[in-house]
């Protein structure tokens, strides 16, 4: 889209934007190094086509992932530089007219400087800001698929590269799939490999890089976990919107 584009479809109504988050790292042998960005992105694109009124900015590819550095081809941001980019690329589209702004990420190691974000705004820029920072819900939202549609055990469904990053692939872009490379990973409860994982890094959690089992992955249930996801933050989306009229109602 053109600037002069943009300039005219926010003249003709209210116009919120989706910032979406990635991550430029591994994801096991079997899934590439942008598969959070891919999936921030196809989140956000579905979100803001069902929530209406709204679009979806170009998604900032490196996120803070110092915990994988120990596996090729990962690059991260420390939290002070991803916050400050976050805030000046909220600041800046905001300036410009957009209604509201929503952060939206593919990956957990973000959530610290997304949370962040709110504390740098002024209190008129913080309004019109959601941050959706809550890793936690979305994870929960995600097992909670795999145990009542689909039958599986949360702790197999994993979280990195294990079935549910990988079956949402397979629904989005599956030529960037090698299904013949996905072994099993790190298995346990998701709270104490997060809490193993921050400490003391990926590659002391699970060699392969992998948290759960990606082998029984499928393009159907990425499809349930994407809706998963994509409720979560049109409900936000919505939810912000409710109480944004209730403020400039007389």
């Amino acid at each position: 889209m053109s600037w002069t584009a943009l300039g005219e479809q926010l003249k003709q109504g209210p116009l919120d934007v989706i910032v979406p988050l990635g991550a430029l790292e591994q994801h096991g042998p079997h899934l590439p190094l942008d598969t959070d960005a891919l999936i921030a992105e196809a989140v956000s694109d579905r979100a803001a086509q069902t929530a209406g009124e709204c679009m979806v900015a170009p998604i900032i590819p490196v996120g803070a992932s110092h915990h994988h550095l120990a596996f090729p081809g990962t690059a991260s941001l420390s939290d002070g530089t991803l916050r400050s980019v976050m805030v000046e690329v909220i600041q800046t589209l905001l300036s410009h007219g957009f209604r509201g702004a929503y952060l939206v990420t593919g990956h957990a190691g973000n959530v610290g400087a997304m949370a962040a974000v709110m504390a740098e705004l002024d209190p008129t820029e913080r309004s019109r800001v959601v941050s959706f920072d809550d890793w936690p819900a979305q994870r929960d939202a995600v097992h909670r698929v795999a145990e009542d549609q689909l039958g599986l055990d949360r702790e197999l469904v994993g979280t990195h590269g294990g079935h549910f990053e990988t079956s949402i692939m397979l629904a989005i872009a599956p030529d960037r799939v090698d299904m013949a490379s996905a072994v099993a990973g790190h298995i346990g409860p998701a709270a104490s490999a997060s809490a193993k994982l921050r400490s003391e890094g990926m590659a002391a959690l699970s060699p392969v890089g992998i948290i759960g089992d990606p082998r029984q992955a499928t393009a159907d249930a990425g499809e349930s976990y994407l809706d998963a996801l994509v409720d979560l933050v049109v409900e936000g989306i919505e939810a912000h919107r409710h109480r944004s009229m209730q403020r400039v109602a007389p």
